[in-house]
């Protein structure tokens, strides 16, 4: 007779922890904090211009997550944060606004762009309820406003770069973030220039910034 109360009372526990399971899996979500450090390749530069420096990015946010099958291991992710790029390239006077007796020494520029982002990715993983570590594979569109900038110029007092050149207020590229738990690759390439053209010149300056390094995803 103790027998048989113990098999019910194992057999009961088993369904009670199996429904228990399944309407937790039906109810979890995938919404994290995240935080990114990037190495910043500028591509299709004219040629007076050059890269110099390490230019890198940083970001942090909040992406909510939207799972789009029963599994809820595929799902949309809307998210919301903020990010700064620091750029460092060589552009003088004579490159983009060019005089006869201009010979300003090239040196170097630096700017910082702080942005507010919007990333909304497609997400596939191999997570449950139960489980924390699992690959990942998002990938989408990331949005950003730059509401700040600031100019640090190594060239003839009082020549500032943003007076010569114009600064795209919005900028927009697809991104790409993939591996196991917390370590996670992440790349961006931005699908218009952070630069449109030079002020008062037609000289068109459209580079593109090309962002890898690692993400983290936190919750």
């Amino acid at each position: 007779m103790q027998k048989i109360a113990l098999f019910f009372f194992l057999f009961s526990s088993f369904v009670y922890a199996q429904s228990d399971s399944t309407f937790v899996d039906h109810k979890y979500l995938e919404d994290q904090l995240y935080v990114n450090i990037t190495y910043i390749k500028l591509v299709e530069l004219p040629d007076p211009i050059s890269q110099t420096g390490f230019s890198y990015g940083v970001g942090l946010g909040f992406i909510k997550d939207l799972p789009i099958n029963k599994k809820r291991n595929i799902g949309l992710g809307l998210g919301l944060g903020y990010g700064a790029n620091i750029y460092y390239f060589n552009v003088k006077e004579a490159d983009v606004s060019p005089t006869e007796n201009s010979s300003t020494e090239l040196k170097s520029n630096k700017i910082t762009m702080h942005t507010v982002e919007m990333p909304i990715e497609f997400r596939l993983r191999t997570s449950t309820a139960q489980k924390y570590k699992f690959w990942r594979l998002y990938t989408g569109f990331k949005m950003a406003y730059v509401f700040a900038t600031n100019s640090s110029l190594k060239q003839r007092e009082g020549f500032d770069v943003k007076d010569v050149i114009e600064i795209n207020k919005f900028n927009y590229g697809v991104t790409l973030s993939s591996g196991f738990n917390k370590w996670n690759f992440h790349i961006y390439y931005g699908l218009n220039g952070i630069f449109s053209q030079s002020k008062g010149n037609s000289y068109p300056i459209s580079i593109h910034d090309l962002r890898m390094g690692l993400i983290f995803y936190i919750l």
